[in-house]
């Protein structure tokens, strides 16, 4: 009899191990991602305290995630990028202004850059020629790629961002030089709007923490959770970032493409451009003021970010949408984390439909939450800044002239604590 129970007991408890799944201890020095790519849905992935520092994988990433599985940092693991995985690189990335205003967008990059430092070029068009005389333009060069806007400590420069001390330069048609080897042409002399402005962005390429979906996979990617006490490190001080105007930027953590039913949940996230990324995809042609040409849409939904710490004081925090990728997002939550940046801690951005922001602690030397191009269907309630006692507002609104302005969501309780404070005590 006690053979038979034994016997029907291990058949009960068969089904129950196969759904929990199998665990997968990661010891420090040890890459995860041979681990993973021999994991199956379900399985559970642990990362044990000390140092996990590693050079880039698939994707541009530590670890990339394309199944069911949770992952757990625990407390003193530390996922880290390796020191120098990114350098800077002589392929730049045009920006434009994103104004749905501009007439011609002909400017085109050459030259050899001659990696002296990071830079980011602005070009701006000074005046429209009339009288058959060329149009005219201006430009200068910052040395840098951190937003120079917010606490972040920039060291000196030659020139501030967005500045244009070389004035009044004819368009010639031809190849033109401007600094470090770098020259830009227009194929038109004429016909440009005055103010058209481009940024050339000299930098380091993207690098992520832990991936989930590269953006155009066919099938969704579902039920991953990423948890724990531990800390995903990108390590930016030992690398070089990407600028903070280019399409794709450092994340600890970045959801993309057909993704849903993501948990992100307890751990630290710290020196990188952003702590989590989350957005859809499109592969249409994009147009000014956020439209697209027809093409095929990836959509990631259900993500929740949930206790987490962002101690960022370079960089930014949670980006919810993306003006550059124009995929939709569906039912995002950012509630009840604690984070500390430079700029901008919270963005509800692009294409957001359905957003939670609710419960979080922010200390940022910029914005604390911009709802930035057109979301809708959001609640941002019970947020507190902390550490400024200037009054800067907790919620901000604004949007690119051209584009779609957010709808207003529902705003309940959010407090600027000491600046609300200073405030009453200024009152006569």
């Amino acid at each position: 009899m006690k053979q038979t129970l034994t016997f029907f007991t291990v058949l009960l408890l068969a089904p129950l191990a196969a759904l929990c799944g199998a665990e997968h201890l990661i010891q420090p020095g040890e890459p995860p991602q041979a681990v993973i790519d021999q994991a199956v849905p379900g399985d559970r992935l642990i990362f044990t305290p000390g140092l996990h520092q590693h050079a880039l994988g698939k994707h541009r990433a530590l670890l990339y995630v394309d199944k069911s599985v949770e992952i757990e940092l625990q407390e003193g693991a530390t996922l880290r990028l390796a020191d120098n995985a990114t350098k800077l690189e002589t392929v730049p990335e045009i920006t434009t202004d994103q104004d749905a205003g501009k007439k011609l967008d002909d400017m085109e990059v050459g030259g050899a850059f001659d990696l002296s430092e990071p830079s980011i070029f602005t070009i701006v068009t000074d005046s429209a020629g009339s009288d058959g005389q060329p149009d005219t333009f201006a430009w200068g060069v910052f040395h840098g790629v951190d937003n120079p806007e917010g606490s972040t400590k920039l060291g000196p420069a030659e020139s501030k961002f967005n500045e244009t001390p070389h004035r009044g330069v004819p368009i010639t048609g031809d190849w033109q030089q401007l600094e470090h080897g770098v020259k830009i042409r227009f194929t038109s002399k004429t016909g440009h709007n005055k103010g058209s402005r481009w940024f050339v962005t000299y930098d380091g390429p993207e690098a992520y923490g832990i991936r989930i979906g590269h953006g155009r996979q066919a099938d969704y990617i579902e039920k991953v959770r990423i948890t724990g006490k531990g800390t995903i490190d990108m390590n930016a001080t030992h690398n070089v970032q990407p600028g903070f105007l280019v399409k794709d930027i450092n994340a600890c953590v970045l959801i993309h493409g057909r993704v849903r039913g993501v948990v992100v949940e307890g751990i630290t996230m710290t020196d990188t451009n952003r702590s989590v990324m989350c957005y859809g995809e499109h592969s249409g042609l994009f147009l000014p003021g956020g439209g697209v040409m027809p093409g095929e849409s990836f959509d990631a939904e259900d993500i929740t970010i949930q206790y987490t710490r962002t101690l960022n004081p370079n960089g930014a925090a949670y980006l919810l949408g993306h003006p550059s990728h124009r995929g939709q997002l569906r039912n995002a939550k950012c509630n009840h984390n604690y984070m500390e940046t430079a700029v901008t801690a919270i963005e509800p951005n692009h294409n957001l439909d359905g957003y939670e922001v609710i419960g979080n602690v922010i200390k940022s030397g910029g914005n604390a939450i911009h709802c930035w191009r057109h979301s809708k269907n959001g609640v941002i309630a019970d947020n507190i800044r902390i550490h400024d006692n200037t009054g800067k507002p907790v919620v901000i609104f604004g949007t690119p002239r051209g584009w779609k302005q957010p709808e207003p969501p529902v705003l309940r309780n959010n407090s600027n604590h000491l600046g609300e404070a200073a405030k009453e005590i200024r009152q006569p």
